[in-house]
């Protein structure tokens, strides 16, 4: 049964208090929160309850830093969302020598698991289960609790708040698209429009710049790179500046990195593909 914890411990970069945010919760008498209870964010009802299972941890993660009595209404109240960093305190579900960076997965809300070879929800940081000094063959001991830090695939934070590791799909519905700056990254496909036009961005661009277009209907999908005295490099050699390159069939796709003076094809559905059209 979940008892009231506070299992944040320190941040290894320095940061002196744990990252709160609020979360919308449901009533007490449907759903009871403790303190320090692992919760999974629940993308279809929009509220926060504890994890109760190890494949939770495909889910949204953060760690309740106050209690949802069963008195209490409908609220938003405070969460830990995890940081790169972090170190949480939780209980092994069964004694165990935790080497450093050894896996930890769900079991209950506050309670972790020894996954040395699976998809935990992070890593153990901790070293103070082994022996003290110089006293070599000395067996590990074992320990009850885990000092860890939640891998930022799993975090609230990163996962949906600043959406870290993830990728933005651009689908317009217009026959024509300019790339934005903060489109760097992005997966943009015709899959609404059918035949698309896309032009690259028009401002000064990072070396590094990049994104992938992706054929999803079959139409032509086309790019125009820029400034006009950028070439496409693709098919075996740069292209004459300016000129479009297009797919036309579902699956095709080309990723573009800028690197300061032309566009580079670093990846696509064939380096010298008849797939792939050049403007003549």
């Amino acid at each position: 049964m979940a008892t009231n914890k506070h299992p944040w411990v320190r941040n290894l970069f320095g940061a002196s208090q744990p990252l709160i945010i609020k979360g919308l919760v449901q009533a007490g008498s449907t759903k009871a929160i403790k303190m320090g209870e692992i919760c999974v964010y629940n993308e279809t009802s929009g509220n926060w309850v504890p994890a109760d299972a190890a494949g939770d941890y495909i889910y949204s993660l953060a760690v309740a830093n106050e209690e949802q009595k069963t008195e209490h209404q409908a609220r938003y109240m405070e969460f830990v969302a995890p940081r790169e960093g972090d170190v949480f305190e939780f209980a092994l579900s069964a004694a165990a020598a935790v080497a450093l960076g050894n896996a930890v997965k769900l079991s209950d809300s506050q309670t972790l698991t020894v996954d040395v070879d699976g998809a935990g929800i992070g890593h153990s940081v901790g070293d103070d289960n082994y022996p003290l000094g110089d006293k070599a063959g000395v067996t590990v001991r074992s320990k009850s609790n885990v000092q860890m830090v939640f891998h930022r695939e799993v975090s609230y934070l990163y996962k949906n708040m600043l959406q870290s590791g993830l990728k933005k799909v651009i689908d317009p519905a217009g026959a024509t698209l300019t790339l934005k700056l903060e489109d760097c990254g992005a997966i943009v496909t015709n899959k609404t429009a059918g035949a698309l036009a896309l032009t690259g961005p028009t401002s000064i661009v990072p070396v590094g710049y990049n994104f992938k277009m992706v054929c999803a209907n079959a139409a032509t999908f086309s790019f125009d790179p820029k400034p006009d005295t950028a070439s496409c490099i693709i098919k075996g050699g740069a292209q004459t500046a300016g000129k479009l390159v297009s797919v036309t069939d579902e699956g095709d796709f080309i990723e573009w990195v800028w690197d300061g003076t032309d566009w580079i094809a670093v990846n696509s559905v064939s380096g010298a593909d008849g797939d792939i059209t050049v403007e003549g």
